[in-house]
C-alpha cells in the first residue's frame, strides 16, 4: 500500500506519517527531507535554484539559506511556482525512484506539495491534514522561530481547507488536544475499508466525529452541506432514539459544528418506509407531529439541516444546481417499490419548477445485490413493479442453490430517476455497500436488532 500524507504548513502532516509508519511498519519517503539532500551545494537542483534566485539566497558556507528563499517564495506566487517547477522536475522524479527500489509492503509518501505535483495518482490513498488558522500559526511560529506575519505569509500561500478535502480520500482535522496518536490508530479500520478505495467520496475525522462527503457535491460547497455519518456515531431508530437521545443529540452537534450548521435547525422525520414527500418550510424539529409517516424532505429554505436516518436502506442526496432546491430521500426496499424516487423528481418539477436536468443526484451507502438477498414473495413485488425495465433480468438474480434472489435496488433507483428525466452524468453513485463495510457503517442486516443508525444530513448555506 501506498499511503500519501499531505497538508500545509502546522497541520501536522509529518507527525501523522510517524504515527502511521509505527502502525504498518512503512517506510516513509519524506519529501522535504529529499529536497535538502538535493539542494546541497555542487548538486544540479542547487545550481537551478541558485540561477533562479541569485547567490544572495546563499549563506556563508555557500549553501542555501532555507529561511530567507521561504520567505521570499511565500510573498512572491511566480518565485513559489518556479520553484516548484524545478522540485516537480528533480524530486519527482527522485521520489518515484525511491518507490520503484522500495521492497516494503507499506510506503508513506511525506509531501506538502502531493497534489501539486501529482504524486497522488501513485496512492493508493490520499491522507490530508488540517487544523484551524491559529494553531497553524502557533506551531510555525514555534518550529520555525519566526514571527506571527511571517507565519500568516506561508499559510495564506497554500491551498485552504477544500483544496484537500477535494483531494483527498481521508482528511484528519489535527487541532491542540485532539488526541492525534488515538485518531491514528482508529484509523486503520477505514484504512482496511473498501469506502478508502473510492475517489468519488472523502471520510473527515475529527476526534470521534466520523462523517462521509461526496466530491460531485463539494464542487457546490459555497451553496450547501451535507453528510452521512460513520461508526461509532448512532442517531437512533423510531424506536430508540429516546432511548439514546442524549447521546443522538451530541453526536447532532457534533456533526454540524464540523459541517458549520446549526442543529437547533435540524428536521428529521419520522419514517416509515412510505412514499410520502414533504416540503421543509419553517419546521425543525425531530419527530415533528407534521411529519410522522414522511421519508422525503425538501427546500429551498437556507439553514435547514434535513436529516433522515439509515441502516442498509438508500439515501438520496438531490440537489438543483440552478434553483438552489436540495431534497434528502430514504428508499428502503419499500419505498423503492413504492418509487419514493420518481415521487420525490416529480415533486420538484411541480412545486419548484425543477428542470430535472439541472438535478444532482447522489445515492449514498446502501446495501447492495451483493448482500440483498430475498425470497419468492419479495422478489415477485419487485417483479410485478419493475418488469418494464429492460435490464429487469440484471436488476434481479437468481440463487439457486439456496433458492433465493438478489436484487439490486440502487439500479432501479437509476432507472426511476432517468424515467424523471435525470441525466445519466447527474446520477453519481458511491458505490459503497453497508453490508460490507458494516465495522464502519450501521448495517441492519448484518447487526439485526441492535443496530444503530447513520444519518444522512444537507442543508442549504447560501
Amino acid at each position: 500500500m501506498i499511503i500519501g500524507i499531505t497538508g500545509n504548513s502546522g497541520s501536522g502532516k509529518t507527525l501523522i506519517s510517524n504515527l502511521l509508519k509505527k502502525e504498518y511498519n512503512a517506510d516513509i519517503i519524506d519529501a522535504d527531507k529529499i529536497v535538502k539532500e538535493m539542494s546541497v551545494q555542487g548538486t544540479v537542483y542547487f545550481k537551478e535554484i541558485v540561477k533562479e534566485f541569485g547567490a544572495n539566497i546563499l549563506l556563508e558556507n555557500g549553501e542555501i539559506d532555507r529561511q530567507k528563499l521561504a520567505n521570499i517564495i511565500f510573498s512572491n506566487i511566480e518565485k513559489r511556482e518556479k520553484l516548484n517547477s524545478l522540485t516537480f522536475k528533480y524530486v519527482v522524479d527522485e521520489i518515484k525512484k525511491r518507490i520503484r527500489l522500495n521492497d516494503n509492503k507499506s510506503v508513506i509518501i511525506d509531501a506538502p506539495l502531493l497534489i501539486e505535483s501529482r504524486l497522488n495518482e501513485l496512492c493508493d490513498v490520499v491522507i490530508s491534514a488540517i487544523a484551524d488558522e491559529e494553531v497553524k500559526i502557533k506551531r510555525i511560529c514555534k518550529r520555525d522561530n519566526i514571527d506571527e506575519n511571517l507565519a500568516i505569509a506561508r499559510i495564506k500561500a497554500q491551498p485552504n481547507d477544500d483544496f484537500y478535502t477535494k483531494n483527498s480520500e481521508l482528511v484528519i482535522i489535527n487541532n491542540d488536544n485532539c488526541n492525534l496518536e488515538k485518531q491514528v490508530n482508529s484509523i486503520k479500520e477505514i484504512l482496511e475499508s473498501q469506502i478508502i478505495k473510492n475517489r468519488e467520496t472523502v471520510i473527515i475525522q475529527e476526534r470521534n466525529t466520523r462523517i462521509l462527503k461526496f466530491k460531485r457535491l463539494l464542487e457546490y460547497s459555497n451553496i450547501i452541506e451535507h453528510a452521512f455519518t460513520l461508526k461509532p456515531l448512532d442517531f437512533g431508530s423510531n424506536d430508540t432514539y429516546k432511548k439514546i437521545q442524549e447521546i443522538a443529540d451530541n453526536n447532532y452537534k457534533s456533526v454540524c459544528e464540523l459541517l458549520d450548521l446549526n442543529s437547533k435547525n435540524i428536521i428529521r422525520p419520522y419514517q416509515t418506509h412510505t412514499n410520502n414527500i414533504k416540503e421543509v418550510c419553517e419546521e425543525i424539529g425531530i419527530f415533528n407531529e407534521e411529519f410522522i409517516d414522511i421519508d422525503g424532505l425538501i427546500t429551498s429554505k437556507k439553514d435547514k439541516v434535513l436529516s433522515l436516518t439509515f441502516a442498509d436502506c438508500t439515501p438520496l442526496y438531490l440537489f438543483d444546481k440552478s434553483k438552489k432546491i436540495i431534497g434528502n430521500i430514504h428508499s428502503g426496499w419499500q419505498g423503492t417499490t413504492k418509487k419514493i424516487a420518481k415521487k420525490a423528481i416529480e415533486f420538484m418539477k411541480e412545486k419548484y419548477n425543477c428542470n430535472p436536468e439541472d438535478i444532482i443526484c447522489v445515492i449514498g451507502p446502501t446495501i447492495r445485490k451483493c448482500h440483498f438477498e430475498v425470497k419468492q414473495d419479495v422478489r415477485d413485488i419487485f417483479y410485478k413493479q419493475f418488469n418494464y425495465m429492460d435490464n429487469i433480468d440484471d436488476i434481479i438474480r437468481y440463487n439457486k442453490d439456496a433458492k433465493s434472489y438478489f436484487i439490486d435496488t440502487v439500479e432501479i433507483n437509476k432507472n426511476l430517476l432517468k424515467e424523471e428525466g435525470i441525466l445519466e452524468e447527474n446520477i453519481v453513485d458511491s458505490k459503497i455497500c453497508t453490508v460490507c463495510n458494516s465495522n464502519i457503517i450501521h448495517s441492519y442486516r448484518k447487526e439485526g436488532e441492535k443496530s444503530g443508525r447513520n444519518t444522512a444530513i444537507i442543508g442549504l448555506i447560501n
